[in-house]
């Protein structure tokens, strides 16, 4: 089993870490989140590892490849277990992702555009759409739950009930489209005069 971490909000990361670790599970993480699982006593793999490349564009581009996503996009079909021997791709069981807050003021686009998340909303919806397959977390209070279950079974994702794993599909793809209204309204609040009215999701 295969876990990946690229998280904001650290709390309890360490332990979520360890608890897979315990469990015989592979994680790799972001760089920050690494470095944060490390200062909790654990070691673990890079995502450039897995995505096959290093980080790119001064951080921008740390885990959207073709490897990463499907290794979470991946089904238990034939033709997707076949494709990813092919392409020595990895299967991803479970991802945890929350993302860089956005400034609650903006004073300049510069700021805006470059706090933006991109790669944590993209592998959270990934994870959420297949969560037949995958375990999608964005939430640390799920931590310990999530643990437990793995526990309690034989440490596969599927030891997590399917339900569990629709309610945890239900809250990323919420905490997603909270963020992305909150990027929505600070773009809103950038617009100059003669832009015409501002963006609503009321049409």
């Amino acid at each position: 089993m295969l876990a990946v971490l690229a998280v904001s909000d650290k709390r309890d990361i360490g332990r979520l870490a360890g608890g897979l670790l315990g469990l015989g599970w592979e994680v790799v993480a972001t760089d920050g989140t690494r470095q944060a699982i490390g200062r909790a006593g654990h070691a673990i793999g890079s995502i450039a590892d897995l995505a096959g490349v290093p980080t790119l564009l001064g951080g921008r581009v740390k885990a959207l490849t073709v490897s990463v996503m499907a290794g979470i996009l991946a089904t238990d079909t034939a033709s997707d277990v076949a494709e990813l021997r092919q392409y020595n791709i990895r299967r991803v069981s479970l991802v945890c992702c929350n993302f860089v807050p956005v400034p609650e003021s903006v004073p300049d686009a510069g700021r805006l555009w470059g706090s933006v998340d991109i790669g944590g909303p993209t592998m959270l919806r990934a994870a959420a759409k297949n969560c037949a397959h995958v375990i999608p977390l964005a939430d640390p209070g799920d931590y310990r739950d999530v643990l437990a279950a793995l526990a309690d079974g034989d440490g596969t994702a599927a030891s997590v009930p399917l339900d569990y794993r629709i309610t945890l599909a239900a809250k990323a793809f919420l905490l997603s489209s909270e963020y992305d209204q909150q990027v929505s309204t600070r773009f809103n609040a950038l617009r100059g005069p003669g832009a015409g009215p501002p963006v609503s999701s009321q049409r």
